[in-house]
């Protein structure tokens, strides 16, 4: 049988000509992504452009909500009420969504974003609260978290779907979880490095931490961030080595 892995991207997290022309050209190589829908990033005119082109291209499509922060890209944890802080995901998702059907297609999956991606890993009453929000939307979408983490369980325990993502240009902690990015190397930016990464993560499902600790790491889905430098050559290399080992890109069934 022949071995498949996803590649997804988070997109419309960049409005200028530059990364709209990133974006698309991203969107070419991979098989999911992720559409950023106002909390941290994106506009209704972003939104509508990923939207058309994903569905134009076959792409799974997720929505990626975050605290509502654009001051600090999301990537600043918040003390909102969960009152509060599930309004304004459930707005988010629900406006990808909506634009989502208009173009006939599904929503299949959720991806939160920056800070609270990583809250969710260590915090599983936030995580389930979250979980309780996918489950009151028709189709019940998937949540798309961190391989490794108790989101897998969680998502069992309410019957949800979950996706274990891994990143092609992150670096690990021993604990599984990603190097901050305040950390000097938490971003990998070399092709051949993510390659390399990636590839340990198909044929071995582990990889090596920063500080040389081998890590389990069984993955539905592997990222790549449109913002990280290299990107496009990033995807073309991982690409590349997949095809050359008769791994096809794709979602997993």
């Amino acid at each position: 049988m022949t071995q498949r892995i996803d590649i997804n991207c988070d997109l419309g997290e960049d409005s200028s000509d530059q990364g709209v022309a990133r974006d698309l050209a991203l969107m070419a190589q991979i098989s999911s992504c992720s559409i950023a829908c106002g909390g941290h990033a994106g506009s209704d005119t972003s939104m509508q452009l990923m939207v058309e082109n994903a569905t134009a291209l076959g792409l799974r499509i997720g929505a990626h909500p975050s605290y509502p922060d654009k001051e600090n890209f999301g990537r600043k944890s918040l003390a909102l009420s969960s009152t509060d802080l599930m309004t304004s995901l459930s707005d988010q998702i629900s406006s990808l969504k909506d634009m989502v059907e208009d173009h006939d297609s599904v929503m299949g999956f959720v991806k939160p974003h920056g800070a609270l991606y990583n809250d969710m890993v260590q915090d599983n009453a936030l995580a389930e609260t979250v979980i309780r929000l996918l489950k009151t939307m028709s189709p019940v979408p998937a949540l798309m978290g961190l391989a490794g983490s108790d989101q897998r369980a969680l998502c069992d325990r309410h019957g949800v779907g979950f996706i274990a993502e891994a990143f092609a240009d992150r670096r690990y902690l021993s604990n599984g979880q990603l190097t901050p990015r305040s950390e000097l190397g938490a971003v990998i930016e070399q092709s051949e490095l993510a390659t390399a990464q990636v590839m340990s993560i198909v044929n071995a499902q582990s990889i090596q931490s920063t500080d040389g600790h081998s890590i389990i790491l069984e993955a539905d889905s592997i990222c790549i961030h449109s913002d990280t430098p290299g990107a496009l050559q990033q995807i073309n290399a991982i690409r590349e080595a997949l095809s050359a080992r008769d791994i096809h890109v794709g979602p997993l069934p």
